[in-house]
């Protein structure tokens, strides 16, 4: 009697989340390619418009997720919905009579960058309300039931960004304003399915601890475990060298190849389409038991994949490493996801995916400013090639250092989880 109701949550949440993802995938083209194609900005201020949707998370997510515990989360999730759309619907107007200026772009991407830092913990904290039994049911969680939403959840995001990265490819028959108006549509509809969960039940209420002693006692529970110390670094490079090369040089690339939105585009559906896949595979196949060796071999091959393009390869052989280096990027993030929720004790889990997160947002920003600058006085095609260097020295680094590498869990060991 109770599986409709939970089809019902779980079909509404997904389209919601669909909604958010596609117009993230919009986002992720069209922002840089106005910035590169209608205002003509050079590398260096690239990165800072790239850098300024990413900064505000410094600054806003632990206040996002404090404001997702304490209030309903469905309502956060619409109203983040809402003030993005308007941030996207404000700019569309603008277009309509004027070039945007560097100024311009900025402030919208600092907008964007705040709003889902309050939408990414209140649309992810809906998870546990799609998974509860509904009334006249156990109230208690089920496991599985969590984790089948996850994996859901995960290939709405995917395909919701795919989606919007199709759209995205008209940009030289449609113009930015219609994908704008595309963008403020679709959010506007994600908010009101994210609304209609309001009645589903208030999220759950954490202690009412001020946010410096919770942060300190997060970042001390860290200190206790070497392998998510080092995990958490290890993000930490990922953002820096990884994503911020990826998003500064990959639209410097497809602007040297001279090939249009359409292919920078294209380049990003393959990229979503190796998520897609590598998703796909670890679902069937499992993460394994030494999910820390995985997560430094993913270190490894991206590294490899970096130094494959800095050789500048065809068109197409740009497409396909895309798609290597996005199966990657996927693999790395599910492995180290599982790290966290399996060493990260009960009590203080959130936080430290709060820091978790921090470090790779914090970072990716930092890297995007770091590659606009070296682009700017290199090739793009040079950053990679010392963004792949680099990554070897890391890899070499963890490597010998050991906490990852020997991170081993077996059923038996369940105790010992709990006491690491």
């Amino acid at each position: 009697m109770a599986f409709p109701a939970l089809v019902a949550r779980l079909r509404t949440f997904l389209l919601g989340y669909s909604g958010t993802s596609l117009a993230t995938g919009l986002q992720v083209v069209l922002l840089p390619w106005i910035a590169v194609s209608l205002v003509d900005l050079p590398a260096l201020q690239l990165g800072w418009v790239q850098a300024s949707v990413l900064l505000p998370n410094l600054l806003f997510l632990l206040f996002g997720g404090a404001l997702a515990d304490r209030f309903d989360s469905a309502r956060v999730a619409a109203l983040s919905c809402i003030g993005l759309a308007l941030c996207h619907g404000f700019l569309a107007f603008f277009l309509l009579s004027h070039l945007p200026s560097l100024s311009l772009l900025l402030i919208y991407g600092i907008s964007l960058g705040v709003f889902t830092a309050f939408l990414q913990p209140a649309r992810d904290n809906l998870v546990q309300r799609c998974a509860r039994q509904p009334r006249g049911g156990s109230a208690r969680i089920n496991e599985s039931r969590v984790q089948h939403t996850v994996t859901w959840m995960m290939l709405a995001q995917y395909g919701g960004q795919a989606v919007g990265m199709l759209l995205a490819s008209r940009f030289d028959q449609w113009g930015a304003e219609v994908l704008l108006l595309i963008q403020v549509t679709v959010l506007c509809v994600a908010a009101a399915f994210f609304f209609s969960m309001r009645h589903l039940g208030p999220a759950p209420q954490s202690a009412r601890q001020k946010l410096p002693s919770a942060l300190v006692e997060g970042f001390a529970e860290l200190k206790k475990s070497r392998a998510i110390f080092e995990l958490v670094l290890l993000v930490g490079f990922n953002g820096l060298v990884h994503i911020g090369v990826f998003l500064v040089v990959l639209p410097l690339l497809a602007e040297d190849y001279g090939r249009g939105a359409g292919y920078y585009a294209t380049l990003q559906i393959a990229f979503i389409a190796g998520t897609v896949l590598a998703t796909v595979v670890m679902l069937r196949r499992g993460q394994g038991n030494r999910p820390g060796r995985g997560v430094l071999m993913c270190l490894l091959y991206s590294a490899a994949l970096m130094i494959a393009i800095s050789f500048g390869p065809t068109p197409v052989g740009l497409m396909i490493l895309c798609a290597c280096w996005g199966a990657v990027a996927a693999a790395s993030a599910a492995l180290g996801k599982a790290i966290v929720q399996l060493l990260a004790p009960e009590q203080v889990r959130s936080r430290i995916i709060s820091i978790y997160q921090l470090s790779l947002f914090g970072s990716a920003a930092v890297g995007a400013l770091a590659a606009g600058v070296i682009s700017e006085f290199a090739a793009p095609l040079s950053t990679l090639w010392w963004a792949g260097i680099f990554s070897l020295a890391a890899f070499v680094l963890a490597w010998f250092s050991g906490a990852l590498r020997q991170l081993s869990f077996h059923q038996s060991e369940q105790s010992e989880i709990s006491e690491h």
